[in-house]
């Protein structure tokens, strides 16, 4: 179908329109043009169409394809391209390649273009203006046709504020086409050392055929709404070599003052002629700086190209306690990429109030480098903030350590090339004078500098008041699995049940003494170290008694076997109104900064002691099949003798060693004092064993013999706050 074609005023011409070879004039008898719905003919067999279009907030980069249906070459230099918009008002477009401009009898050649564009643009409005050179028309042009941009223009690209600078302007070494777009990425605004930041996130393309850095000329700033200006510098990426066609990214570091208004923001490149700013172009930072909320997912700014990585605060709790707000965020990475993503280093600061101040936290959690598809890691970040601090008015700065690549601290010297696409050498500049200024510390030696980039702000509005783990604990009966929600404290490969907790009252020290063992079992292939579990157990009131792990045990649990760990707790002794029942709270404080992470708590039960002749001493049971108490008269020495008839058992096949709990008997008299004392084992030399024996002591002077004599039994075990003792027997 013919279209009628309408001829536009010369706004910008498009006389940067280089190629190979110098601009030739069109010829002045010209096949007539012919426009088709989506294409625009020069003759009945050759034609230009638009192949691709990205719309950003400020530009729009195009392909132009010219089919030649002719028997001999089509010189693209004889035509040109802008970019229109409804209004009237047209912008040059600038080639962002270099190749041949011939294009050989039936070949298609694709042409690459940009075109600066006033903020506002969509679209439906925008037009590519196909045009021959003419010079004997007033604006050297005969207009051939418009080839629409909605027809072609990519999805989501619309929003991204992005800015186009020919680099050539700036260092008149570099090739022609040596451009780059700029497209911004996140901002957010933290503080460090009491003062406040900007950190930009930018993604430089390299629209050339030559690989390129940025020119010293090149300078960034921020521009508030009030039109104050602070110089920016990079952070990272200072040293970058941009490859043809590629993207890297830089972050930008800019301190502001702490009442710069976070609304009407824009970056602006410009550069120095003489003593005058020259701008580039500017970015409107209103869509780039982000806050994200409590629960709320959002794409991980530090990601490599190709991974889909998301970041997200889970939840917020606070305690309000004498020295502070104790705070505890559980920031969670999630993969959700078909390929595997590596792991970044994490740490994290709480920013509060206007002044700059903020806390550090860090996660010193073991974990793999890399995240399978679908698999998901785990963060948890405590801090205490100062008295009085709303934590539901604070921000949480996640920071990732960076490595900002070698610097030797000296500076680099220019080095040019022809830039042309066949040559393969690098054009490169002496980096971007301030705004390449780098904002980490190097060494002199070479070697990598590190430095730490924020990478996402949460806002922690929502954040809950911690609750009693009491509370929150779930039913547990002895013996099964405990079930943890973080395996790294414990591996995968372990499971853990909680066999026994008894309790036994001590009157004369002002406490009583609960003792628990867990049972440790290796189901993997190898030997693992022995997890030193971190547990304490928690009240109704919400008092904490921590546990105490047996004085020694093995370090390591090989494969197919159970290990048993005694751990004993110091709690008050027993009034009326004091209920037996405990949330068991097994948590790592090795990982935070402070603090502890719960890895899972349970409702346990102290175990009543009963009047059994069966005893229960995991992985042991006694039976006492009969005893009686005796006293002996020899040269002057009195003897008590318990003589026991036992059925002693070994229930459960686990390891246990010269550590585990031992049996005590205390001879008692009449009065209450310990007359004598004799120790005997379950395992090794002089071990008590089924049958007949006698238990003796020996030694007891003429006051001391007392008819009412009773023989306590106690199972005992060695922990770091003493002897623990528990009762299990009393024998009349």
């Amino acid at each position: 179908m013919i279209r009628k074609l309408s001829s536009i005023s010369l706004k910008q011409t498009g006389l940067a329109l280089l190629l190979t070879g110098s601009l030739a004039a069109a010829p002045s008898m010209a096949p007539a043009a012919h426009a088709a719905s989506e294409a625009i003919y020069i003759s009945n067999s050759s034609y230009f169409t638009l192949n691709q279009a990205a719309l950003s907030s400020s530009s729009l980069q195009f392909s132009v394809l010219l089919h030649n249906g002719e028997s001999q070459s089509i010189d693209f230099n004889q035509y040109g391209v802008r970019v229109t918009d409804q209004a009237g008002h047209s912008y040059t477009a600038k080639l962002s390649e270099k190749k041949s401009a011939s294009v050989l009898p039936g070949q298609d050649q694709s042409f690459r273009f940009y075109a600066n564009l006033p903020a506002g643009e969509t679209a439906d409005q925008l037009k590519v203006d196909v045009f021959r050179w003419d010079f004997s028309k007033a604006d050297f042009m005969n207009h051939l046709g418009d080839l629409p941009v909605s027809s072609v223009v990519q999805e989501g690209q619309i929003k991204v504020p992005e800015q186009i600078i020919n680099l050539h302007a700036l260092d008149s070494t570099l090739s022609n086409d040596a451009s780059v777009a700029f497209q911004l990425g996140q901002s957010v605004r933290v503080t460090e050392n009491g003062k406040w930041y900007m950190y930009t996130q930018v993604s430089a393309k390299n629209l050339g055929t030559s690989s390129v850095k940025l020119p010293s000329g090149l300078q960034v700033r921020l521009v508030d709404a009030n039109g104050l200006k602070y110089t920016a510098t990079v952070a990272s990426g200072s040293d970058t070599t941009f490859l043809p066609n590629q993207s890297d990214t830089m972050t930008l570091k800019t301190l502001v003052s702490r009442q710069m208004p976070t609304s009407g923001l824009t970056l602006e490149y410009y550069y120095l002629n003489q003593s005058e700013d020259v701008s580039l172009g500017t970015l409107s930072l209103n869509a780039s700086l982000q806050t994200a909320a409590l629960g709320t997912k959002q794409a991980y700014a530090g990601q490599q190209e190709g991974e889909q990585v998301t970041v997200k605060a889970n939840t917020s709790t606070y305690s309000i306690q004498a020295d502070g707000v104790h705070v505890q965020t559980v920031v969670t990475l999630s993969n959700e990429g078909e390929a595997i993503a590596s792991v970044p280093s994490f740490s994290a600061s709480y920013q509060f109030g206007d002044a700059g101040t903020s806390v550090t936290s860090t996660d010193n959690s073991a974990r793999s480098g890399y995240l399978a598809p679908k698999e998901t890691a785990s963060y948890y970040f405590n801090a205490t903030l100062p008295t009085g601090v709303d934590p539901n008015a604070a921000q949480l700065v996640l920071w990732q350590t960076a490595n900002t690549g070698s610097s030797s601290g000296s500076s680099s010297t220019a080095s040019t090339s022809s830039g042309g696409a066949a040559s393969g050498t690098a054009t490169t500049g002496s980096g971007a004078g301030a705004s390449a200024s780098s904002a980490s510390t190097s060494n002199s030696s070479g070697a990598a500098a590190t430095s730490k980039m924020p990478v996402a702000v949460f806002l922690l509005k929502g954040a809950s008041e911690a609750q009693s783990g009491f509370t929150t604990a779930v039913n547990y009966e002895l013996g099964s699995k405990l079930i943890f929600n973080n395996n790294a404290v414990v591996n995968k490969n372990l499971d853990v049940s909680l066999m026994e907790l008894h309790a036994h009252e001590n009157d004369d020290l002002g406490y009583k003494t609960a003792v628990a063992k867990y049972k440790i079992t290796n189901n993997g292939t190898s030997t693992l170290a022995l997890p030193e579990l971190q547990n304490e157990l928690i009240d109704s009131k919400g008092n904490t008694y921590t546990g105490s792990r047996q004085s020694a045990a093995a370090t390591q649990i090989t494969p197919g076997s159970s290990y048993v760990v005694s751990y004993s707790y110091l709690l008050p002794n027993k009034t009326q109104t004091d209920d037996e029942t405990f949330a068991l709270n097994v948590y790592d404080d090795k990982s935070v900064s402070e603090g502890n992470v719960s890895i899972g708590t349970y409702r346990v039960a102290l175990q009543k002691e009963t009047e059994s002749d069966t005893l229960a001493l995991y992985p042991f049971s006694l039976k006492v099949n009969d005893s009686s108490i005796s006293w002996l008269y020899n040269s002057g020495t009195y003897s008590y003798q318990l003589n026991l008839d036992l059925d002693i058992t070994h229930e459960d096949q686990v390891i246990i060693d010269s550590n585990f709990s031992k049996i005590e008997f205390d001879m008692v008299d009449s009065l209450g004092r310990i007359v004598g004392t004799q120790t005997a084992t379950l395992t090794g030399t002089g071990k008590l064993t089924s049958g007949k024996q006698k238990v003796v002591v020996t030694g007891l002077k003429n006051e001391q013999v007392d008819s009412g004599v009773v023989v306590n039994m106690y199972e005992v075990i060695e922990t770091p706050n003493g002897t623990a003792k528990r009762l299990i027997k009393q024998f009349h």
